[in-house]
């Protein structure tokens, strides 16, 4: 970034793009095309909005939405007014919106429609700094205190016409010094702190990550994931620094469809993406059986193949290569059809990725660059390269980054990334960032000789047995998560004997085997309890097992007909398991699996 401060970089940017296209809008079923000159003349007009709502420099305007280009353009307008963005998830419940929109003592709130305005609505009595909400889409009328974005803009255009250089004043005024948001924690193990990042830090990281993950002028990204979500807004903030295009899917359901038809040639996601279009086509291919399933099997091993030759940077020639275009023609290239089929590389963050999963798309032809970061190093700690990556890591640190293992293998990161505070917590500050400036991540890993960084799990999720044994069950986990059958796998044995599991079974993929079985039962629930069920999942447990030392087996297990969901609280907004709330509900089945022990 050749800009030391963020809302400068978007000034120029929208200068520099002019008539170009920086945004798809999924409209009416087809992507309409949105200028960065009608990105520039929204932005202003928003921004002087704000200042014509009696906004000061410094004030906190949070944004209650899902992600669509309105929540971009105020992220973009509050920055620009010197306001402070506070992102909430749209699937926050009400006391979680209130308790952020109090703790940050927001004086605004966009609110994407009547349903998250209720939201905030309902709460508004014990909101005594919130003066306004601004809404994207809905009547405002009847709704107190409340415009909508047209009105919002049109208060900003006249604003702009009584005091012509406010916007420019205030552009000067920001240094890199200067707070940039408020991020808050999806907490999954207890209320969400908020992570305050000043300019300087995203200046930084924005620059690192293009440096290690090269973006073309007018590549297309497909955006879906949460803005509320620190990967989400960073990939927002490169791609208008690197000048991409970003196109917004309609809908976090329709994100498989929407990769066919924007065509994108990279994508930012969290694992779970992956996970369900690898357990996708693995099940399709169990249901063509025969012929079909013959040549997938043996395109996939020369796949393989061709991929481990990559990764050790050789190049795949001779009847490698011959096999390889064959391969290519009848199986691979169809499959990467179905996610638009011209992705040069995907990222995967927020979560750890099972290297299986990596390995097998990566012989259809899609590499996934998994890296690693938290929103207290403004979301990237390392990522693997496009020429330089190794599966099962996550990559190297970004330029400018220093990583360190501590003695009880705690990953400790330092450099110009590092977040200010947690606001309104300096205690909570000084336990996560030392007086060196190293900050405490909270999660156990280890680096190789090459510099490639990988997370065995979180420090406080490590199990110890009862024999003294430390386990780490995000990688159990992760292997459970690759059977068809399986949705959510969560690990129990913490000062027990052995390992414990609850499997939530994939809805699709176990009806589908309950029809071929002659099994009339078609909800899930009842499938669950269902002997035959029970037993095939025994199995299929047991053959993971061989894949695991003896005190890391699952010797007994539950299966749930219900998914964790963020609706009934086991999962976070950006799908990471609430083991806690996990612990609390469903803790008298895992302890009725050890008996009297």
């Amino acid at each position: 970034m050749k800009e030391r401060t963020l809302n400068r970089m978007f000034l120029n940017r929208i200068e520099e793009g002019g008539d170009s296209v920086r945004y798809l809008v999924p409209r009416d079923g087809k992507w309409d095309p949105m200028t960065y000159r009608e990105v520039g003349s929204a932005v202003r007009e928003m921004a002087n909005g704000m200042m014509a709502l009696g906004l000061s420099r410094g004030d906190k305007v949070a944004i209650l939405s899902s992600t669509r280009v309105e929540w971009c353009l105020a992220d973009i307008a509050i920055i620009l007014g010197g306001f402070i963005p506070v992102p909430i998830y749209p699937s926050n419940l009400p006391d979680q919106v209130e308790y952020i929109l109090a703790h940050s003592q927001a004086r605004v709130v966009f609110v994407e429609d009547e349903i998250q305005w209720n939201k905030v609505a309902g709460v508004w009595k014990n909101l005594p700094d919130l003066t306004a909400a601004v809404l994207f889409s809905g009547p405002p009328e009847g709704k107190e205190r409340t415009v909508d974005l047209p009105a919002l803009r049109s208060r900003g255009i006249a604003h702009e016409a009584a005091d012509p250089e406010a916007l420019s004043r205030r552009t000067e005024e920001i240094r890199p010094e200067d707070d940039l948001t408020l991020i808050y924690t999806s907490g999954t193990t207890g209320p969400p702190k908020g992570v305050v990042t000043r300019h300087g830090n995203y200046v930084f990281i924005v620059t690192s990550a293009l440096q290690a993950c090269t973006v073309m002028r007018g590549e297309t990204f497909l955006q879906f994931l949460p803005l509320a979500h620190s990967l989400g807004r960073l990939e927002h903030f490169l791609t208008f620094d690197a000048m991409a295009v970003s196109a917004f899917a309609r809908d976090i359901q329709t994100v498989g469809e929407d990769l066919a038809l924007v065509r994108p040639e990279i994508m930012v996601s969290v694992p779970r993406l992956y996970e369900k279009f690898y357990a996708r086509v693995l099940a399709k291919v169990e249901e063509d059986g025969g012929s079909k399933k013959a040549i997938f099997d043996w395109a996939i091993g020369v796949g393989r193949e061709v991929s481990r030759r990559l990764q050790r940077k050789e190049k795949a020639g001779g009847l490698l290569a011959l096999k390889a275009a064959i391969a290519e023609r009848l199986v691979f290239r169809k499959i990467r059809e179905r996610m638009g089929g011209r992705f040069r590389f995907a990222i995967s963050g927020g979560a750890p990725l099972s290297s299986e999963i990596a390995e097998f798309l990566h012989a259809l032809g899609v590499l996934i660059l998994e890296g690693y970061g938290l929103t207290e190093d403004s979301t990237v700690t390392a990522v693997n390269r496009y020429d330089d990556y190794k599966f099962g890591t996550v990559g190297k640190a970004l330029p400018g980054t220093e990583i360190r293992i501590a003695p009880d293998g705690e990953i400790l990161v330092r450099g110009p990334h590092v977040f200010k505070e947690y606001f309104r917590e300096p205690e909570a500050t000084r336990e996560a960032v030392d007086a060196e400036g190293w900050l405490h991540t909270g999660d156990i890993g280890e680096m190789d000789s090459a510099g490639f960084l990988r997370i065995t799990d979180r420090k406080k999720d490590i199990i110890v047995t009862s024999g003294g044994k430390n386990i780490a069950p995000q990688n159990v986990e992760n292997l459970l998560k690759n059977d068809r059958f399986v949705s959510q796998a969560f690990v129990y044995g913490d000062r027990r004997k052995y390992l414990t599991a609850l499997l939530t079974l994939a809805p699709e993929e176990i009806v589908k085997w309950a029809e071929q079985n002659g099994i009339p039962d078609r909800d899930p629930a009842l499938l669950a309890v269902n002997p035959a069920v029970e037993s095939m999942m025994r199995a299929r447990v047991e053959e993971i097992n061989r894949q695991l030392a003896s005190f890391e087996q699952v010797k007994k297990f539950v299966l749930l007909g219900t998914d964790f969901s963020q609706e009934t609280g086991e999962l976070t907004p950006t799908l990471k398991v609430k083991r806690k709330v996990v612990i609390k509900k469903y803790g008298h089945l895992l302890d009725s699996l050890y008996g009297k022990e």
